[in-house]
């Protein structure tokens, strides 16, 4: 009976995370106009399972971060602890930067 009380804590406490989650990688791949079947397939998993993960419906593993953090060329670090804001202000400023180099 526990098991299931702390599984209903956690499923009534992390919402809010998830779906903060979920808008960051949404608001990157639309800065980036990569459609979710696309991301859905650099990650590994079906574009159903991706947009709900992206949705907020479904969590976001560590492993499916870190690709993620790949595709844009950013941290984790970065992309978990960085405001919406914050992470899409230093995508545009890092893909400036690289743009600049070529």
């Amino acid at each position: 009976m526990n098991t299931m009380n702390s599984a209903t804590a956690n499923n009534t406490s992390s919402p809010f995370t998830m779906n903060l989650m979920g808008l960051k990688v949404r608001k990157l791949r639309e800065i980036y106009g990569y459609s979710q079947e696309f991301v859905a397939f650099q990650i590994g998993i079906s574009q159903a399972a991706y947009s709900k993960k992206e949705s907020g419906r479904t969590d976001l593993s560590l492993s499916c971060l870190s690709k993620l953090a790949n595709i844009y060329c950013i941290s984790m670090i970065d992309l978990i602890s960085l405001n919406t804001q914050e992470l899409l202000l230093k995508v545009i400023q890092t893909d400036s930067k690289m743009s600049s180099l070529v």
